[in-house]
């Protein structure tokens, strides 16, 4: 896996990634609504040459069905195939409750496949979070809207976790023996959003495990031999995105890194 990049830009915005094994051709890894302007700063996803439109992008890939995972995909219309990578559910939602794939189909040829995959020289496969539903759909209970995957090259390893909604035996197995993991970071404490006026529900509530605490994921991480750690699919609430704060500190001083817009990892 020769090189991983979260776009460049000013700010931080939503997140997603993206992946290759050649610098040639890439694998998105959820497409957020800010995927134009990510792809503006971001050359290597440009078709380039004589192509008056056109993109790098070999596939996209899904962790979930979250607005802020999907819509960016009707940037991705003009192009003449697109590829798009998720679980059964996370396709059936997109066919049904949120009906972008039939919208897509519209525009360009869709072609959909389930985990594990083979693209572009990199193998990606899936853990089931299990049946958190997005809220546009809160009665739409199935095992797999929501998933870690891994993506692997012939000598590399990548974990992309942006949503843990718990710290288990099968995330440990999962993640086990990778060069970098990219862990979600949503919030630092359970009752974050709960005590700032924004919402009644807390961390768990919404799918992910807070960084502090006694069950965080911070001090799991440090247990951790995975040589580079990086919090990403952070919430603007968190006080690690404060430098001065204790919260990021703690963090710093722990060697797990916040990602932040231009970041390149080469692995």
């Amino acid at each position: 896996m020769a090189r991983t990049s979260k776009y460049s830009g000013l700010r931080r915005t939503q997140s997603s990634i993206a992946v290759s094994a050649d610098n040639k051709s890439w694998v998105l890894f959820n497409a957020s609504p800010d995927f134009c302007s990510q792809a503006a700063t971001f050359p290597s996803l440009s078709a380039g040459g004589k192509k008056l439109r056109g993109t790098t992008i070999a596939a996209v890939a899904l962790t979930d069905g979250e607005l802020d995972h999907v819509t960016g995909l009707l940037s991705l219309r003009e192009q003449r195939k697109l590829r798009l990578v998720c679980t059964q559910t996370v396709q059936e939602l997109l066919n049904t409750k949120f009906p972008l794939l039939p919208v897509l189909e519209n525009y360009c040829e869709v072609r959909v496949s389930n985990f594990p995959v083979r693209i572009a020289s990199l193998r990606i496969s899936a853990l089931d979070f299990g049946s958190k539903s997005p809220p546009y759909a809160p009665h739409f209970k199935r095992r797999g809207l929501v998933a870690g995957l891994r993506i692997e090259s012939a000598k590399k390893s990548l974990a992309y976790l942006p949503g843990l909604p718990a710290i288990t035996v099968e995330v440990e197995q999962f993640i086990a023996g990778c060069d970098c993991l990219l862990l979600d970071g949503t919030f630092w404490s359970e009752r974050e959003m709960v005590s700032l006026g924004v919402t009644r529900r807390t961390a768990g509530d919404m799918g992910h495990v807070p960084i502090g605490g006694s069950r965080g994921t911070l001090e799991w991480l440090e247990t951790l031999k995975i040589p580079r750690k990086i919090y990403i699919h952070v919430n603007n609430t968190n006080p690690i995105l404060r430098r001065t704060s204790r919260e990021c500190q703690a963090v710093a001083r722990a060697g797990v890194e916040v990602a932040h817009d231009g970041m390149d990892i080469r692995l």
